[in-house]
């Protein structure tokens, strides 16, 4: 060590005068620290906005139900008391919220409350709000609406828009209408200073100086996509159901289950008839007349003003073979007539009205059934039916030369012989 090295005792004198220099700096620093006052956290704009929409989801699930049971004692009861339901909740709701807590059902679910920035005098709420405050409060933003809305509504119930420029109800329309429209710029020009500073959501929380502020002292931003996420799953499915649906045929399902079901049961459970069934079936009218629609015959039997003697009717009766036909005779005169009008062969040998059978295959084909429709007089299935003529109409069209011919009969087509002859070779 060199003899122009100070020494330690000169380099622990040097730190002390440096330290004693700066004691009133630091000092006053610390003055400045104590007594500032500490940083609050500011309250998100989106929570305040939120717990006003939440306010008013509340009240309207409240006076639903009520006006509900309201309008079952009597309609007119809950069309003229609503405002006054509406009035009687929201009251009660401000009671058991801002006047004991200091904030709105909404707001504590955000995690905020209201404060008063000035110092009022005078009583306190339970809440620690003043009193005085918060009566003005409650005034200014559910008596003061209740108000404007009776008076709106007596107003248009008496026309007073369609009154005479110069008569006083029209005047005190005019008035209110333009108290409408200032209140609606004041409360645009509000929002938009709110969205700027953050403070004083609405006009009555500006003119009272009422700001909502946080209930802890760290505020953290959670975010949370559950709720949304769920109602998209949910959008997606109804709407997928809704495209759905319109293509599923309730009926063809129905259908499918008993078809499958029956055949199930007829595996696991035969039947000792089955064997006999299986040889030969019947239909419900195999004793109709050949000369007769089927179709007709059942259609008639549905039908309550018929005009025939119930002796006539029992011959419509779905009999399973000709050998129990009743043994009573029915006269000519009271016997129903189906005549075939337009005869069309179906695939099973039966003669059917054009109509009739059309009408019934496209059902069948609407309905979606796979195995077609079921033959009134054989109980076969069937799956086509093609235009029938006789052996003297065919000979007649090779020997006519015109190509058209008129008949002048209107009525039915009369092929009761050749019909029963047709019928009779195919017995055979």
């Amino acid at each position: 060590m060199s003899s122009s090295d100070p020494s330690p005792v000169t380099w622990s004198t040097r730190w002390q005068e440096a330290w004693d220099a700066a004691q009133p700096k630091i000092s006053l620093i610390r003055g400045l620290y104590n007594t500032s006052d500490s940083p609050t956290p500011r309250p998100l704009r989106v929570n305040q906005l939120d717990s006003e929409l939440l306010d008013q989801q509340l009240i309207h699930l409240l006076c639903e139900p009520l006006q509900r049971a309201l309008g079952v004692v009597n309609t007119s009861l809950r069309t003229r008391f609503e405002l006054e339901l509406s009035l009687l909740v929201q009251l009660t709701l401000y009671k058991f919220s801002v006047w004991t807590h200091g904030a709105t059902y909404g707001s504590k679910l955000q995690g905020l409350r209201y404060n008063v920035a000035h110092n009022a005098k005078g009583p306190l709420s339970p809440s620690g709000l003043p009193r005085c405050t918060l009566v003005i409060h409650g005034a200014l933003t559910i008596l003061l609406p209740y108000c404007y809305n009776r008076l709106r509504n007596h107003a248009v119930s008496r026309a007073w828009p369609d009154a005479p420029s110069n008569d006083k109800r029209h005047i005190a329309w005019k008035t209110l209408t333009r108290l409408e429209v200032a209140h609606s710029l004041l409360g645009l020009l509000n929002f938009a200073v709110f969205l700027c500073n953050g403070r004083y959501r609405s006009l009555t929380d500006r003119l009272l100086k009422m700001v909502l502020v946080p209930t802890k002292s760290k505020v953290t931003r959670e975010v949370s996509y559950e709720f949304m996420n769920r109602q998209m799953v949910w959008h997606a499915f109804t709407e997928f159901l809704l495209f759905l649906l319109p293509l599923i045929s309730a009926k063809f399902l129905q259908r499918s289950f008993v078809r499958g079901m029956s055949r199930l049961t007829s595996l696991l459970i035969p039947s000792p008839n089955d064997r006999k069934s299986r040889q030969r079936k019947h239909g419900k009218y195999e004793a109709l007349p050949v000369d007769q629609c089927a179709i007709c015959a059942e259609n008639a039997s549905y039908t309550l003003d018929l005009g025939y003697s119930a002796d006539a009717l029992t011959l419509l009766a779905p009999y399973p073979s000709t050998k129990e036909r009743p043994s009573q005779v029915v006269p000519d005169d009271e016997m129903p007539i189906f005549a075939i009008h337009t005869p069309y062969v179906t695939s099973c040998g039966h003669i059917y009205c054009y109509y009739c059978i059309t009408e019934r295959m496209i059902r069948t084909a609407e309905e979606g059934a796979e195995t077609g429709w079921e033959c009134l007089r054989c109980a076969e299935h069937v799956r086509s039916a093609d235009r029938w003529e006789t052996e003297e109409s065919v000979a007649r069209d090779s020997g006519s030369d015109s190509d058209y011919e008129f008949s002048s009969e209107f009525g039915a087509t009369d092929l009761s012989g050749s019909v029963s002859s047709y019928m009779g070779s195919l017995t055979e």
